[in-house]
């Protein structure tokens, strides 16, 4: 009798061990983000704040981070605690509220990224640049059928 516990699904297989890998990889990005008052979240709010090159609305943010936005909330009061963004209603339209990147989250974005890209590439080394590529193309194609469904 097939017992799906003893014996899951390749699928099932495959996307446990991409969780369990994706949170292990995060631990330890994280460990090294620590001192700078980082997490991958708000690192991540950072590098989407910087990359728009622009004040931005929450709501982009949190639609270029794919987080609720509740999540997005939370990011941003912490990193503006830190002083490392700062909110502050739209002249334009009073009801929108703008994030503004500071100068003190444009340092700490900078002093991250190099240990970001650091953990990221020693994570991936086991793998070829050649595999790494492949992967990438895989996952790019499932992030895309998620979009079509």
């Amino acid at each position: 009798m097939y017992d799906p516990f003893q014996k899951p699904s390749l699928s099932v297989q495959l996307f446990l061990t991409l969780y369990k890998s994706n949170v292990s990889l995060v631990r330890k990005l994280e460990e090294k983000l620590e001192p700078l008052g980082l997490t991958l979240g708000r690192l991540c709010l950072l590098y989407a704040l910087q990359r728009t090159g622009r004040p931005a609305l929450p709501s982009e943010l949190g639609d270029d981070l794919a987080v609720t936005r509740a999540n997005v909330s939370g990011l941003l009061n912490a990193l503006e605690k830190a002083k490392l963004v700062r909110r502050e209603l739209d002249p334009s339209d009073r009801r929108r509220v703008l994030v503004h990147l500071t100068p003190a989250g444009e340092e700490t974005l900078s002093k991250a990224w190099p240990i970001y890209e650091e953990s990221i590439s020693q994570s991936l080394s086991p793998l070829s640049a050649q595999e790494q590529s492949v992967l990438l193309a895989l996952l790019q194609k499932l992030d895309c059928a998620r979009m079509e469904f």
